[in-house]
């Protein structure tokens, strides 16, 4: 109960002492893509208007399912010497780490696909469906 109260007791503490933050009133346009060229963004914005984003979606893709067909070749390759091993037990725990080994690659490989929605999601990128656009600061 003491844990409980000393917990918000210092959180109302650390809320009621915030200091609020004014910020611009005035509209500041900012354009990294200017006409007049010189700013430090025009490659990014030639490779916006180029579309090249479609190539790099296409790059990842590819990236994705060949890191998976490897993943699960490697299982399957583990469980074939899992089972030539003929109960030896050398080469059962080889093909054991094989197979854990193919997993966690599995496994690695989905979670940096839900990475990367979760943080083009985040950011307005949409590196798997349809043509990748990469947006532009210009107002």
């Amino acid at each position: 109960m003491k844990k409980i109260t000393a917990l918000s007791l210092s959180a109302a503490t650390y809320l009621s002492l915030a200091v609020p933050a004014f910020a611009a009133t005035s509209k500041i346009s900012v354009n990294p893509c200017s006409t007049e060229g010189g700013g430090g963004f025009d490659a990014l914005c030639k490779l916006a208007e180029t579309g090249i984003g479609t190539i790099i979606q296409s790059v990842i893709t590819i990236l994705f399912i060949v890191a998976v067909v490897l993943a699960l070749g490697f299982l399957i390759y583990g469980g074939i010497k899992w089972i030539i091993s003929g109960g030896d037990k050398t080469k059962v725990e080889a093909a054991r780490g094989t197979i854990v080994a193919a997993l966690v690659g599995l496994v690695l490989v989905f979670l940096a696909y839900f990475v990367l929605n979760i943080i083009g999601n985040f950011f307005g990128l949409n590196l798997f469906d349809g043509d990748l656009i990469i947006p532009s600061l210009a107002p």
